[in-house]
Formats: C-alpha cells, sequence, structure tokens
C-alpha cells in the first residue's frame, strides 16, 4: 500500500477513504464511493475522551430468550406442526385419489387448535 493514498500522511488535512471496489478516493466523511456507489469501509479507530486506550469493546454475552418469546416461538412450531400434519394427509389423498381420510383428520386438527388454543 503507498503511504501517499491516506491523504493526511501526504500533507491533506482531509483524510480520505479508497474504495475497495472501484479504487476512487473519497472523503472520509462520505458513506459510499462517488463513482460506484459502493459502501466505504473505513479502518480508522474510534477513541472516545474516557477511554484513551483504543481497546476493543467488550464481548456481547446473551442473556437468553425471554420465557413470552420462548412461548411465542414454541407456539408458531406448533402450529406448523399441524399444517405439515394437514398437507401431509392432503398428499395422501391427492395421490391414493381417496378424499374422506382428510375430513377427519380436519376435524381431529381443527379439535387439537382450539383446545391448545393455538
Amino acid at each position: 500500500m503507498n503511504p501517499l493514498d491516506l491523504g493526511w500522511l501526504s500533507g491533506n488535512k482531509e483524510r480520505v477513504i479508497t474504495c475497495t471496489k472501484c479504487g476512487e478516493k473519497n472523503s472520509d466523511t462520505t458513506l459510499c464511493c462517488t463513482k460506484c456507489k459502493n459502501k466505504l469501509q473505513s479502518s480508522r479507530k474510534v477513541v472516545t475522551v474516557d477511554d484513551p486506550s483504543g481497546r476493543p469493546l467488550d464481548t456481547f454475552e446473551h442473556k437468553g430468550v425471554s420465557a413470552d418469546a420462548w412461548k411465542t416461538l414454541m407456539r408458531m412450531v406448533e402450529a406448523w406442526c399441524y399444517l405439515l400434519a394437514l398437507a401431509g394427509v392432503a398428499a395422501g389423498c391427492f395421490y391414493f385419489e381417496k378424499w374422506w381420510p382428510m375430513y377427519p383428520a380436519v376435524g381431529v386438527l381443527g379439535l387439537l387448535i382450539w383446545l391448545r388454543r393455538v
């Protein structure tokens, strides 16, 4: 990498960033390339006043899924299982050209859904 490409090292007061797609030099404050509209990625580290060391941020620790979100997810999975069961019965009925199994399947699944309050 040529150090003169960095602008601020060559005596310019304005920092430039080079597009990784087309090589166009852009101002460091722009978000996308002026030539090809590609998103620009700056390698500059932001240092806050409180933490001048420049160390990386602390790692994110996931606290788990809340009980309400987990219950909602399980209800959706259960509803999709009912739908897949009904689609399986419909596919079997279509394959064997006998439609009478659809009636009890719809009744049983409807009863399950009503009892489970899905």
